[in-house]
């Protein structure tokens, strides 16, 4: 199976801000707050697809810094359930262990 592209995020003077895999979300924030998520799409290396539109990398971040927005990862909040049913499953399996034990 072909490990998923890596799309780097930048600031205007090309340092690295994050990474996220291809097909995942940033979420862009406004100066007066509000909050978007857009999907992106690896192209290659310097450009990527943000919601409908192509970007250079660094076209992205002058664009962003420009209009005194930020952007970060978007929360996987699906991965967040998922991790959430896995701790609360490994405690309720440690809880059990405790139990059998006491028993004995």
């Amino acid at each position: 199976m072909e490990e998923k592209k890596r799309i780097r995020f930048i600031d205007s003077h090309y340092h690295t801000l994050f990474n996220i895999a291809d097909g995942d979300s940033i979420e862009i924030v406004y100066p007066d707050g509000k909050r978007e998520e857009r999907v992106c799409t690896y192209i290659d290396e310097y450009h990527t697809q943000v919601g409908a539109r192509v970007f250079h990398i660094c076209e992205f971040a002058e664009i962003m810094e420009a209009n005194g927005k930020s952007y970060c990862p978007a929360r996987n909040r699906e991965k967040e359930v998922e991790e959430r049913k896995e701790a609360a499953h490994q405690k309720e399996k440690t809880g059990n262990i405790r139990m059998e034990r006491s028993r004995r």
